[in-house]
């Protein structure tokens, strides 16, 4: 169980990570140290392709850098608006509206469990990246109360997981993920919607 946990603290971190901005050094770093697993599912294939991408542009890291940082924004920040909409609300809302209720009841989850939000955060609480934070927080904070043999509580926050991944995340994550595969030409975000993915298809 702690080593799944453990899968699990990874993934979300990296995830978050991704997301909340362009890749930083240090990521692309880590990930290139990253052995090239073995198999075929979804995760697999994610981290695979990322890897993939982050070595055969390591002899132009620098220039590459700049590339991801462009295509970040262009596929979720956008000149416009993005290609691939990071936010719950517009896929969860009929009007396709940002800040709508579904916000709100994400902020209401974070504070349930007691995840504060940091000031440095300038997004909506229903960014996915936001989102990845929080099932970090409650990963992490399940680890601990195992760790210490609080069942009881580790129990409480394993169910708010359970259910933030299945009746909130999976109604419209996959949709984002496919709009960002859809959007890119780029591996390594390919590679990420399909970690993305493998969170409602493929065990952590």
């Amino acid at each position: 169980m702690q080593e799944e946990l453990r899968g699990e603290l990874y993934l979300y971190h990296l995830l978050r990570r991704l997301l909340l901005g362009e890749p930083t050094r240090e990521v692309i770093n880590e990930i290139a140290a990253l052995p090239v697993p073995p198999g075929n599912d979804l995760p697999t294939q994610g981290i695979a392709l990322m890897i993939n991408a982050v070595r055969s542009n390591a002899p132009r890291l620098d220039e590459w850098l700049g590339e991801l940082a462009v295509e970040y924004a262009r596929v979720f920040i956008g000149p416009i608006k993005p290609l691939a909409v990071p936010y719950a609300s517009f896929y969860l809302s009929e009007s396709h509206q940002l800040m709508t209720e579904e916000t709100i009841d994400v902020r209401r989850r974070y504070l349930e469990a007691g995840m504060a939000l940091n000031e440095i955060y300038s997004v909506p609480d229903d960014h996915v990246g936001i989102e990845l934070e929080f099932l970090y927080y409650l990963t992490h904070e399940t680890t601990t109360l195992q760790q210490q043999e609080r069942h009881a509580e580790a129990s409480i926050l394993e169910t708010m997981k359970t259910d933030f991944l299945s009746n909130h995340m999976a109604h419209w994550v996959p949709d984002f993920a496919g709009q960002i595969a859809s959007s890119t030409n780029e591996d390594f975000y390919k590679g990420v919607a399909l970690l993305l993915e493998s969170l409602f298809r493929d065990p952590v």
